[in-house]
């Protein structure tokens, strides 16, 4: 069971979606919710050679103490009217190192994905995935087109191809899965001969899932042949009626995928229903 969520407050137009997703897993879990407030970071066409004119930079400073005491005010409210139990905090300094650093202390993160049209100063559009390379904890990204409406994680889509990453988003969705109705599987361009080789046996994750009091699972191979593999996978989550994705980030440098393309950037960009990370 998870006993404490972080949660990102940013104020953007995925906030109360994201704090009702929170509140719908902290009361199947009995868990806290510990609500983090970050300042936005300033904007840059406010310097010049002299630096922030003071006078600026008193009512911007202002400005976001305002605006975080009434999100304080409206997170808690949320709370109380959920009978949630939880608190706010409020630090300085950037907002990916305020968020990882909470993180570490709780069992989950939850933040939305950036709108990448709505995307301003105050959203750094790297913010989510520094904080999911970070922190070192699962994140879960809920999509800025949720509403939030439907119970998350009722069945959820694995992704799975015998690496490093996938095994660690297997272990942190651990609270996630025992409480999941349905559990698929999808493994992309699937490698028998090297299965084979190793002399790994089909049951084997079957087997594991069933140790651990999740769901059966179903089995989905499928190829990424003029797709891509991350359009698979939002293909076979469309497919399936999956409400949440369970995966590794970044099999390759984060660099390297953010340049050239890659399955992490796909889905951060492109994702359809909340995904769980794991790096």
């Amino acid at each position: 069971m998870l006993g404490r969520i972080a949660l990102d407050l940013t104020k953007d137009v995925t906030q109360t979606s994201r704090v009702q997703v929170a509140i719908q897993l902290a009361m199947r879990h009995k868990a806290e919710v510990i609500g983090i407030c970050t300042d936005p970071p300033m904007p840059g066409y406010f310097y010049d050679e002299a630096g922030i004119v003071q006078q600026v930079l008193a009512k911007l400073q202002e400005q976001f103490a305002r605006e975080k005491s009434e999100i304080k005010a409206y997170f808690l409210q949320q709370l109380e009217s959920a009978g949630v139990k939880g608190e706010c905090r409020m630090p300085q300094g950037p907002a990916e190192e305020a968020l990882a650093v909470h993180a570490r202390s709780c069992d989950l993160l939850i933040m939305s994905q950036t709108d990448m049209a709505q995307s301003n100063w105050s959203i750094p559009p790297s913010l989510v995935d520094s904080v999911i390379t970070t922190a070192g904890r699962p994140v879960l990204v809920v999509p800025y087109v949720d509403d939030a409406r439907q119970p998350l994680g009722q069945h959820v889509l694995l992704c799975w191809d015998y690496g490093r990453r996938a095994a660690r988003a297997l272990a942190d969705a651990a609270p996630l899965l025992r409480t999941a109705s349905k559990l698929t599987i999808l493994t992309v361009d699937p490698q028998p001969d090297m299965l084979q080789a190793l002399d790994i046996q089909p049951g084997d994750l079957p087997a594991y899932c069933a140790a651990h009091g999740y769901p059966v699972p179903k089995a989905v191979h499928a190829t990424s042949e003029g797709v891509g593999i991350g359009n698979v996978i939002l293909n076979v989550a469309a497919d399936s009626g999956c409400d949440m994705i369970v995966m590794g980030l970044y099999n390759r440098s984060r660099a390297r995928e953010w340049i050239l393309g890659g399955t992490s950037k796909t889905l951060l960009q492109s994702m359809t229903v909340p995904i769980l990370f794991a790096h």
